[in-house]
């Protein structure tokens, strides 16, 4: 394959220092964005990003040696951290491309926080990777659609870091690629200010890897810049096989067999059966339909308050339907006060869910949203993106 690429970095129009780094070279691509006091981000990113760039110096080859890289990565960072007290709790988020010789073009993106890396082919934005983020849990729960993740108010929490345990799991996917492509990596300084519609657009009207780059980072500042942004592009110029398109997968259409009943031997008898008949297709589908009403009634869960003020999760519809009213599916002791305003206010206004797991996941993450805001409001070297 022939390459080529642009990268920049940007403090942005909040934050007084930069703690993304970046790496760009013929056959690897690294996007990190550090957390943590002190300068301490700083580090875990630049750590991040050199221990990866040094493990790849002969050739990413497999999944597997790119996950163990990133793997040898955490662990420098979280040994760091236990040997300099200014830098306890630093971490970073990481996304990296690495380019795999042999005879199909094909690429690999390992992943862990919410650093992303795009695909853009035919005018068309996909997401090689997946956050692994608060909100996106919610988004895979479909407990929020993509849009409303976008501006949650907390969307910076990541659920898995670089360098914050000693040992972290890292997501590796491998996607053949062809001429025109071009593929993007970046910190969520991009995704938070730029939507991914004005992303491709962006992409779209520029030809040039760096100057693309540098507009996608100028975006993000117009937009508030409320963080570093980093971004690289890499365009596809040729490659050495094109992909060939499969043909699709031919299917069969059962036919239905249609049986019919024998006729009846006499009419008296046909009379008499069609009277049964009818009462007994009248009861079913007044049976039905009482076992209809009761499966609705009874098929959703959703989030309030009990008696006793504490938040409960129901079975049921919110204020019953007609004869049928919600009953307690779990009981928690967690009270209105205690939540933040986000939360409270999914549990006043009754958020549903389609299944009482779903509606167990959200108690988790409520727990988890009230254990961040007291470790915010009491010490001031918690870990924050």
């Amino acid at each position: 394959m022939k390459l080529k690429w642009g990268a920049t970095t940007d403090v942005g129009m909040v934050r007084q220092q930069n703690e993304d780094a970046y790496f760009a070279e013929e056959n690897l691509y690294i996007v990190a964005d550090g957390m943590g006091g002190h300068n301490a981000g700083e580090v875990a990113s630049a750590l991040a990003v050199a221990t990866v760039r040094a493990g790849a110096k002969s050739g990413i080859h497999s999944t597997e040696q790119f996950r163990e890289l990133v793997q040898q990565a955490n662990t420098a960072i979280y040994t760091a951290s236990l040997d300099d007290s200014t830098q306890s709790g630093m971490g970073t988020t990481l996304t990296a491309m690495a380019v795999v010789p042999g005879e199909e073009p094909k690429v690999l993106v390992a992943n862990v926080g919410d650093s992303r890396t795009y695909l853009f082919r035919g005018g068309a934005l996909t997401r090689l990777s997946i956050d692994h983020s608060y909100v996106q849990e919610l988004v895979n729960e479909g407990i929020l659609t993509p849009e409303e993740a976008r501006v949650h108010p907390r969307r910076n929490i990541v659920t898995r870091a670089m360098g914050i345990e000693r040992s972290v799991m890292v997501d590796v996917f491998t996607h053949l690629v062809r001429t025109g492509d071009r593929i993007v990596l970046c910190s969520d300084g991009l995704v938070d200010e730029v939507p991914d519609t004005d992303i491709a657009m962006v992409l779209s009207q520029h030809s040039d890897a760096q100057e693309t780059a540098e507009a996608l980072v100028l975006v993000a500042n117009a937009n508030g810049g409320r963080d570093n942004t980093t971004v690289v592009v890499v365009d596809i110029l040729d490659d050495i096989s094109e992909p060939v398109d499969l043909p699709e997968a031919e299917t069969t259409k059962e036919i239905p067999v249609v049986t019919e009943a024998p006729p009846a031997t006499t009419k008296k008898k046909k009379s008499v059966v069609g009277v049964v008949l009818f009462w007994s297709v009248l009861t079913a589908i007044v049976l039905s339909s009482v076992t209809i009403l009761g499966v609705y009634a009874r098929s959703g869960y959703f989030i309030g308050f009990d008696s006793s003020e504490n938040v409960a999760v129901y079975r049921g519809r919110p204020g019953g339907f007609l004869w049928f009213q919600p009953t307690v599916d779990t009981q928690t002791e967690l009270a209105g006060d205690e939540l933040p305003e986000d939360i409270l206010r999914d549990v006043a206004l009754n958020r549903t869910f389609t299944s009482s797991s779903q509606a167990q996941k959200y108690l988790s993450l409520i727990q988890i949203a009230i254990v961040d805001a007291a470790t915010t409001t009491t010490t001031s070297t918690t870990v924050a993106k």
